[in-house]
């Protein structure tokens, strides 16, 4: 896929990890990004969420989380970690959901490592030249282990 072709909703950057939009029904989302400061790593969470109110499917949406991750790799060599919410016991179904938005979007220039222990599903994205990729990985696999350990 690429990015010439989406179309995202207009965003905010509210600060260099933080970034608002709406979409055309009035949903207002915030994407956001969270450092892990115990990591040698430039390694960050990443979340969005909506406020209240149902909509029904909007590809837009989608487009605007990509293009919002582009901006966000596009700034400096980052690791991203995200682990798919348990809250409500959809986790597989974000899985799916963000493993598939990965494949449209990613144009041969990112990795995704993927980390599974019960219902608990993390995936690192990285750029494929990163310099230290299989040190980190490990690194930060045993990271999301101790953590994992201590629930």
């Amino acid at each position: 896929m690429d990015l010439h072709s989406l179309r995202p909703y207009d965003f905010r950057k509210a600060d260099d990890a933080t970034y608002y939009f709406e979409t055309e029904n009035g949903l207002k989302y915030r994407a956001y990004f969270i450092e892990f400061p115990a990591t040698f790593y430039k390694l960050y969470s990443f979340s969005f969420e909506k406020e209240e109110g149902n909509a029904p499917y909007d590809q837009r949406v989608k487009d605007t989380i990509v293009t919002v991750l582009a901006d966000f790799f596009d700034s400096e060599n980052y690791i991203l970690g995200y682990t798919c919410d348990v809250t409500d016991g959809r986790e597989m179904a974000r899985k799916r959901l963000f493993d598939r938005w990965f494949e449209q979007a990613n144009n041969g220039s990112l990795r995704k490592i993927d980390f599974q222990t019960d219902n608990i599903y993390v995936s690192l994205i990285v750029n494929r030249n990163y310099f230290a990729i299989d040190a980190a990985v490990q690194d930060i696999n045993q990271l999301f282990v101790d953590i994992l350990s201590q629930k």
